[in-house]
């Protein structure tokens, strides 16, 4: 587990936040209720941690990131967990992001 108070820093553990994000979701979103945005929301988490995935030594870019983040708020109303994690998880990348600017 990360802690509230673990600094993101290195670019591997952005790409590993990234995934720990979509296994989260993978797990609690209810596909059946998606729409065609959530759809695309998904599929666009999916390309941008497959191209991020594949260099873990070069950081996503800010705009990965940003765009990553915000698909993540798309699925928010199809994703169903009460797990502390995922929320730590969610507010690292708005920090790791907001250290981008």
């Amino acid at each position: 587990m990360i802690s509230s108070v673990y600094v993101m820093g290195e670019p591997n553990e952005i790409v590993c936040l990234f995934a720990n994000l979509i296994n989260y979701l993978n797990v609690s979103f209810y596909e059946a209720q998606f729409t065609q945005k959530h759809e695309e929301a998904r599929a666009n988490l999916n390309a941008i941690y497959d191209a991020v995935s594949k260099t873990p030594e070069t950081p996503p870019t800010r705009e990965q990131c940003v765009s990553f983040y915000n698909d993540i708020r798309v699925l928010r109303d199809v994703t169903y967990t009460d797990d502390p994690d995922y929320f730590i998880y969610c507010g690292l990348l708005r920090k790791y992001i907001a250290t981008l600017e």
